[in-house]
């Protein structure tokens, strides 16, 4: 088997501008059986951007949240069923705004943040009584900014005072559901997130570079953050969601966005949930994360283009329609992206993981990533 399509492909896309750096790692039966890298982790400085560079994962946190969700559910610890307002009390009387009235919801289940049917917003909503919301995200900045951070916890009582966006369960909407699930999972182990996923995941798995900081030793490898690639490459001149570059353990654990890793770390939490390298998380579990959680009402307002052709639930995506999702991939196979391009495919019938991580603003699912998983799968025999 030969992945040169795949080189290929990276390659091109650095060499035309179409992205600065990027790196991916494919892990077959638990070992890496391919690392390519292309381009740059740092334009300005022509620092190679590797499998080790360290790079801010947005979204894909959302995978080893659900992961470490997962884990106390096999434990007995939670249940999907269990109302949120039993871990924040601050949900024991959710709402929402209709048309200037505030209108009692149905509780927020724990199944409502996996399958993001929870109606909390992420800011910028836009939605009636979403300024609530934006008002607290706003103020989550400032305490951090001004040295006196929020911590998860606290953060996550605030959210429970303000409205959510509609009844609870009755639509998907991508929203904050998951830092409330990292609040829930804290609450439930007794421990702070970033401690439960370094006991529990990262330090079974090996993935010494993955966490919620960067310390000033490793500091060297993070690459920087571009808006745009090529000619209009320029760096932002805002923080998203709250995370900044930090270089000691943050007070606030964004459970939706939070994390650094490497492309060579985070394959290994891919290799887990594909094939089970270590065992840290039941493969029944694994098969029930990889399954739709959404009704069809609730399917209508999945209709972004990166989830066309799939399920969702328990934070990521579930291949249903290879044509419709225009990728060669096993129908079933499951993962998610971040805001900065980083991306994880599952593939527990090929035993397969593919992981490509860039750093570009806004990125999400990208052409790259597409085209690399289709030269993976193209080169399966």
């Amino acid at each position: 088997m030969t992945f040169d399509k795949t080189s290929a492909a990276l390659d091109r896309a650095a060499a035309s501008g179409e992205e600065t750096g990027a790196s991916i790692v494919v892990n077959i039966g638990g070992k890496t059986v391919f690392t390519h890298n292309a381009g740059l982790a740092d334009a300005e400085n022509t620092v190679p951007f590797t499998e080790n560079t360290i790079c801010r994962a947005f979204s894909c946190t959302k995978v080893a949240t659900s992961v470490a969700c997962m884990l106390l559910v096999e434990r007995g610890i939670l249940d999907t069923a269990d109302e949120l307002s039993w871990y924040i009390p601050e949900f024991s009387r959710p709402f929402f705004i209709k048309d200037g009235k505030k209108i009692d919801s149905p509780p927020v289940k724990i199944r409502d943040l996996l399958n993001m049917t929870s109606g909390i917003p992420y800011p910028g909503a836009g939605r009636e009584g979403s300024t609530e919301t934006d008002s607290l995200w706003g103020r989550l900045d400032a305490s951090i900014r001004e040295g006196h951070s929020m911590t998860t916890q606290e953060w996550a009582e605030e959210a429970g005072k303000c409205p959510l966006l509609y009844p609870a369960g009755s639509e998907w909407m991508y929203g904050a559901s998951a830092d409330i699930l990292g609040a829930v999972i804290e609450k439930a182990s007794d421990t702070d997130l970033g401690e439960f996923m370094r006991k529990n995941i990262f330090s079974p798995l090996g993935m010494d570079d993955t966490a919620f900081f960067v310390p000033p030793e490793k500091h060297d490898r993070l690459a920087v953050l571009y808006e745009g690639a090529g000619s209009s490459r320029k760096k932002p001149d805002y923080v998203n969601l709250c995370i900044y570059d930090y270089d000691t353990e943050p007070a606030f654990h964004s459970g939706g966005a939070g994390l650094f890793s490497t492309a060579s770390d985070y394959s290994k939490l891919g290799a887990e949930l594909a094939y089970g390298t270590a065992g840290i998380i039941s493969r029944k579990t694994v098969d029930m994360m990889r399954q739709n959680g959404l009704s069809p009402e609730q399917r209508r307002t999945l209709n972004w283009d990166s989830v066309r052709g799939f399920g969702y639930g328990n934070l990521m995506r579930m291949l249903e329609d290879r044509n419709e999702a225009g990728l060669i991939a096993s129908e079933g196979a499951f993962g998610w992206d971040g805001w900065t391009g980083t991306y994880l495919l599952c593939d527990t019938s090929e035993k397969l993981s593919v992981t490509l991580f860039i750093q570009r603003c806004g990125a999400g699912t990208t052409r790259l990533s597409r085209c690399a998983v289709n030269t993976v799968y193209a080169a399966l025999r």
